[in-house]
């Protein structure tokens, strides 16, 4: 396993369906954050509730949100 001081910051382009990137604007908008640092908390948060997605809808909780 890598130790965690190993990681860099990384950039990396996504394609979103227009309904998400509507969802995405309008959140960026009603925080009056940029489309980017709305979607870097998102996933961030996201990661960190959600271990794995089996599919869209189905996820399994990680331990800490419990």
């Amino acid at each position: 396993m890598i130790d965690k001081a190993q990681w860099k910051s990384a950039q990396t382009v996504i394609e979103m369906t227009p309904d998400v990137n509507r969802l995405l604007t309008q959140a960026a908008k009603r925080s009056g954050r940029s489309k980017v640092k709305e979607a870097t908390i998102r996933l961030a948060d996201h990661l960190k509730t959600v271990t794995d997605i089996a599919v869209p809808g189905r996820r399994f909780l990680s331990d800490e949100s419990k």
